[in-house]
């Protein structure tokens, strides 16, 4: 028979205690997690609430602010999603672990592997295979005592039958913890990626849904009859010269960087540089800064 006999080693001295808690650890952890993820969805809902998305006009700055905040929502609800399933119990049978001993899911993986690393805690038997044929066996033999009403053999068999029961149960707890610990670990690589998602996101909509400020212009000369005027050494730095006439005006060291000259009209004007538009193809355009 191979159950264990009187004199066999004992179940494994199994920490129940000290299982429960690192259970127990990983679970505060989930929960804290999903706790965190949460918030940062509803700082991204409660960002959407002061920005400036509204006031977008169509185009890709409203298309990055739209994917930005769908891509962290999506991250966040992935995260929320991951951390809920360190929540969910873990439940492993000797059955299963007999099944999956040579090809083991990935579920099951790390609990297989840590029990063929560590074979004392199967006891004598090397894999749940022996085990469940020690259960069968003793369980025959309590059987065959009940039959033949020997009361010493069938207190045997309970005896046997109990310390059997030990070993599965201690065995369960085992992998159950092994398999959660697992998953906790896959989670959390998983988590890193989904936090980056979500930074990413949140960042890309808070940039793109708070434009910054249009540039006010040094001037606002636009539409202005400037004929013959002298604007040497003026600072037109920025200024929205748009639609201007500046016919025979006088432009020698004027700064027009970043000035805006849609539709300026140039004839006979002293550009900054002292070029004449006429001999620059009737524009100023390339020589908007003094002569250096």
């Amino acid at each position: 028979m191979s159950a264990a006999p009187e004199g066999s080693p004992a179940a494994p001295n199994l920490d129940v205690s000290a299982l429960t808690k690192a259970n127990d650890s990983i679970r505060i952890a989930a929960k804290w997690l999903i706790g965190s993820s949460a918030a940062v969805g509803a700082a991204l809902l409660a960002g959407s609430q002061l920005s400036n998305i509204g006031k977008l006009d169509w185009g890709w700055r409203l298309w990055v602010a739209i994917g930005g905040a769908t891509v962290g929502l999506i991250a966040v609800i992935w995260a929320i999603w991951l951390a809920t399933l360190l929540l969910m119990p873990v439940t492993v049978t000797i059955d299963r672990l007999q099944e999956q001993w040579k090809k083991p899911t990935k579920e099951l993986k790390a609990a297989v592997e840590f029990l063929k690393r560590e074979p004392r805690q199967l006891g004598e038997w090397k894999s749940p295979k022996g085990l469940k044929k020690a259960e069968k066996e003793a369980k025959q033999e309590l059987q065959d005592a009940q039959e033949r009403g020997d009361e010493k053999a069938k207190e045997v068999s309970i005896r046997t039958l109990t310390k059997l029961r030990s070993y599965r149960r201690s065995i369960q707890q085992v992998a159950q913890h092994k398999a959660l610990e697992a998953r906790f670990h896959d989670s959390l690589r998983w988590l890193v990626l989904a936090t980056g998602m979500a930074a990413l996101g949140i960042v890309s909509f808070a940039w793109a849904s708070n434009p910054p400020a249009p540039k006010t212009p040094s001037a606002d000369l636009e539409n202005a009859k400037l004929v013959g005027v002298d604007l040497r050494d003026a600072e037109l730095n920025g200024a929205n010269l748009d639609h201007t006439d500046l016919t025979n005006a006088l432009l020698t060291g004027a700064d027009l960087t970043d000035a805006s000259l849609t539709d300026v009209t140039w004839k006979n004007t002293t550009c900054p540089d002292g070029v004449n538009s006429n001999k620059a193809g009737n524009t100023c355009a390339g020589h908007l800064g003094p002569k250096s």
